[in-house]
């Protein structure tokens, strides 16, 4: 997900560029973290057989099917989330409209 930049308001450009390289790191961590645990889940289910350089014909077909489901779920939970996301910025933005109509109210 691409933090918008512009949305930090009036920070001087070495802040924003900082932030944004901090951003893409945290980004990049987040992907390894994810990458190990996807190899670590899929290794533990699957391989069954030490005894040989190669893995088994079963053991190649489960790795896939795993690799596919995670896949799947990890990007099912990524729109999740994006589409929660996107209902509590409506929220939020409602309630500012209210409050902002609440304190007009008020100061008449």
């Amino acid at each position: 997900m691409n933090f918008p930049l512009d949305s930090v308001g009036e920070l001087p450009d070495e802040h924003k560029a900082l932030l944004a390289a901090t951003l893409e790191q945290m980004q990049v961590r987040d992907s390894l973290k994810m990458y190990n645990n996807l190899v670590e889940r899929c290794f533990k289910e699957c391989v069954e057989d030490f005894r040989g350089k190669a893995l088994s014909n079963k053991e190649e077909q489960c790795v896939a099917k795993c690799c596919e489901k995670f896949m799947n779920v990890t990007g099912r939970v990524g729109i999740r989330f994006g589409e929660f996301f996107s209902e509590m910025e409506k929220q939020a933005q409602a309630q500012l409209a209210q409050m902002a109509a609440a304190a007009e109210k008020a100061g008449k």
